[in-house]
């Protein structure tokens, strides 16, 4: 016994019948069936226009953190190859003193004047001054010209100023990271807010409706601000 099947209305035609319906009812219901419609509206273009600024928010400060850390490493390598140096002119400088020390305690003033005069200038002001600490000319002062203050060799200065640098890169490489992960957290709550407001428009039971609006105008309140309160990084580097 064959049952007859109802016939398959069209798409087309059962949305012509929705609207027909919906201008049948009464003034306050497509007063608000319109609103809700544009609130819908308006929150899908914002999330929209939100997703794509933090996104490319997010992109931008990952740029940056790459560019803070490269600078960071070879501010390093600057700080390595000026420290190498510095231990360098350190031996020159130790190797010269030894040889000053034995020929002054062989009491060989030609040979003593000989390695003076092989000082480095950086070194000779820290050597005098631990000469004129002598309290007798056939003692020498206490320590050695290294544990002077104005004993400070010219590399040493730059390897701690390239480290300062580098320690201060890595850091703003780090808040630049940081950066970026507040603002792909941002691009969640925006397409969080577009699904909600996508499904809302499917909906037709007014109560859902205004349930998932509410939620998704709640999170794009929260994602406006939370956007706001973050950096922006608009600028383009020049390099």
């Amino acid at each position: 016994m064959e049952t007859d099947t109802p016939p398959t209305i069209p798409h087309e035609l059962r949305k012509e019948f929705a609207d027909a319906l919906l201008h049948l009812r009464p003034e306050h219901e497509r007063r608000r069936e319109y609103v809700l419609e544009l609130l819908a509206t308006v929150l899908l273009a914002l999330a929209t226009v939100g997703s794509a600024w933090t996104a490319y928010q997010s992109t931008r400060w990952s740029g940056e953190q790459s560019f803070q850390y490269s600078k960071a490493n070879a501010l390093r390598a600057e700080s390595v190859r000026a420290s190498t140096e510095m231990a360098l002119l350190v031996e020159i400088d130790t190797s010269l003193f030894e040889s000053w020390a034995d020929a002054w305690n062989d009491n060989d003033t030609r040979r003593t004047e000989f390695f003076e005069r092989r000082f480095r200038e950086e070194f000779r002001p820290a050597f005098e001054a631990w000469r004129a600490e002598a309290t007798r000319p056939d003692e020498p002062p206490e320590g050695t010209p290294f544990t002077r203050p104005e004993y400070h060799p010219a590399p040493g200065d730059r390897s701690k100023e390239l480290a300062a640098q580098a320690t201060a890169f890595f850091e703003n490489a780090r808040q630049s990271n940081q950066n970026g992960d507040n603002f792909t957290f941002c691009v969640v709550l925006f397409a969080s807010v577009l699904f909600f407001a996508g499904v809302s428009t499917k909906l037709l039971h007014p109560s859902l409706k205004v349930s998932l609006l509410a939620l998704a105008t709640v999170m794009m309140v929260v994602a406006i601000v939370y956007m706001f309160s973050l950096p922006q990084n608009i600028g383009f580097r020049i390099q």
